[in-house]
């Protein structure tokens, strides 16, 4: 029996049935030159969420008509000029090809200078080529008007559903890489570990911003917290450049100077990773959790006294002789500290949204 709550069906069964009917309209309505652009602009097009779709489509139908203008302006410019349209083709193509693999911009950059590459090659073999632009954008717009239907009728999901997961994600990894850093001092853990770990931790922030877009796109400005969620994964960011920081601090210097710093990091990273697990029990993932929160007296958690015992410990030299590798480790440690207290603060804010 086909299940489909797994993603990967659903997105197979969007796609099917959009080829199916991507053909029969081509073929019994529309009949246009070239199917194949309605019938790959609308698989393109169809992205995991709905969110991820509208955008998608966007981005290839503005660089679908930018590229189709610029090339009709060319033409005007430069009628019958076989050797500037040879070199606007090959200078597209490359441009292409290089934003394509770099992801230096986004879709529409690589769709525009492939279109307008396109058009010129069609230029360059038919007298009247630049006329098939205005078929260009028209199947453009039909497949990616499919796309956008399919994936909003055809078991739908939405990317506020899977927001709440990413969240959850974001806040799995930092503490692993916390732990990998602390085993790490203790040589259980190798570099090559935390490396994978770090990548995995920076891949989920960048997941998470690019779903705040997609809901963005989902059900515009209201009825959801964006900017609030946006500052708490850029506090997230930040406390992942934290980590790295203190770690290559460590990983510098002399083995000598390194071990004797490493009781001290290794308590103080602890004392901060509990602080940092403590602080996200409070985040509300929507109206209801934050209303739970409240009742469980989570939203209102105070943390002075937490904080007072981290600050008091990271400058209590406990009678030793402080080094300077410390002290710079120790201002370090303070920094990841504050960004975790400054995530504390855009919890909050969460937390007046909702409560509103």
């Amino acid at each position: 029996m086909i299940n489909f709550e797994i993603m990967e069906v659903r997105q197979a069964w969007r796609a099917g049935v959009i080829c199916f009917i991507a053909v029969i309209l081509d073929e019994f309505f529309l009949k246009t030159e070239f199917p194949g652009w309605i019938l790959i602009t609308s698989l393109v097009c169809l992205q995991a969420n709905f969110g991820a779709t509208v955008i998608k489509a966007k981005q290839r139908l503005v660089g679908t008509i930018l590229g189709c203008v610029l090339a009709y302006f060319i033409v005007f410019l430069f009628p019958n000029d076989m050797n500037i349209y040879i070199l606007f083709i090959f200078l597209s193509i490359i441009f292409a090809i290089y934003n394509t693999v770099n992801t230096v911009q986004s879709y529409t950059y690589s769709i525009f200078f492939f279109t307008f590459a396109l058009m010129m090659l069609y230029v360059t073999a038919h007298p009247n080529g630049i006329s098939f632009a205005i078929l260009r954008i028209e199947d453009v717009a039909i497949g990616a008007l499919l796309g956008t239907l399919g994936s909003f009728f055809l078991w739908p999901n939405f990317a506020k559903k899977s927001f709440h997961t990413d969240l959850k994600n974001i806040i799995r990894d930092k503490d692993i890489l916390f732990e990998y850093i602390i085993e790490w001092i203790d040589g259980k853990k190798t570099y090559e570990d935390i490396y994978v770990q770090k990548v995995l931790s920076a891949t989920q922030n960048q997941m998470a911003r690019n779903r705040i877009l997609e809901i963005y796109y989902e059900i515009g400005k209201r009825n959801f917290p964006s900017k609030e969620y946006e500052a708490f994964i850029l506090c997230q960011e930040r406390i992942h450049y934290s980590l790295l920081t203190v770690l290559n601090a460590l990983r510098v210097g002399s083995l000598e100077k390194r071990m004797d710093s490493f009781l001290f990091v290794k308590e103080q990273m602890q004392a901060i990773q509990n602080y940092f697990n403590e602080s996200v029990l409070r985040l509300p993932l929507s109206k209801e959790n934050a209303l739970e929160l409240r009742i469980n007296s989570l939203a209102n958690w105070d943390f002075q006294s937490v904080e007072v015992k981290i600050t008091k410990d990271l400058y209590n030299s406990k009678g030793r002789k402080i080094s300077f590798e410390e002290i710079k480790l120790r201002s370090l440690l303070e920094r990841l500290f504050q960004e975790i207290k400054l995530m504390n603060i855009e919890i909050d804010k969460l937390h007046e949204y909702y409560s509103k």
